[in-house]
């Protein structure tokens, strides 16, 4: 049975991706390797940020690197075409929707739409936050006017 590593997003631009979801997620990366990956844990989950530049760069270099990246590796990279944003969407959920939206709203991090409401099977609250590479980040919760 397979199990989740982790979750974790391409970016363009690692420290302005790490200071976006450390300031969304009040919290500081709880691993980082180089500018390459960042990793927030929650508790026996993590979400975390992968840099393929730093990858690119280092093989793109006069760098030997035997031992670090495997032929097949160095393939992959060089022929990988990257489409940044909406690839996947983070879900969060939280008590008081209007107190994290307005939170949101004043530390001003990126686009953010209205509080939308849907009834499908349940009654769901919730606002979409966008990264600094345009992925989707839902946050959902208790709602009250």
């Amino acid at each position: 049975m397979l199990k989740l590593g982790s979750t974790y997003l391409k970016t363009k631009n690692m420290e302005k991706s790490i200071k976006f979801y450390s300031t969304l997620l009040n919290m500081k990366p709880s691993s980082q390797n180089y500018d390459r990956w960042a990793q927030f844990d929650f508790g026996g989950q993590c979400i975390a940020l992968f840099n393929p530049d730093y990858d690119d760069r280092r093989i793109s270099s006069d760098e030997n690197l035997e031992g670090v990246y495997s032929q097949n590796y160095i393939e992959y990279i060089r022929h990988e075409n990257i489409k940044y944003g909406n690839n996947m969407v983070l879900n969060f959920y939280i008590e008081d929707l209007k107190e994290e939206y307005e939170r949101l709203q004043t530390l001003n991090i990126g686009e953010i739409t209205q509080i939308m409401y849907m009834n499908i099977a349940m009654p769901y609250y919730s606002f979409v936050l966008i990264d600094p590479d345009g992925n989707e980040i839902e946050i959902a919760g208790e709602y009250k006017e």
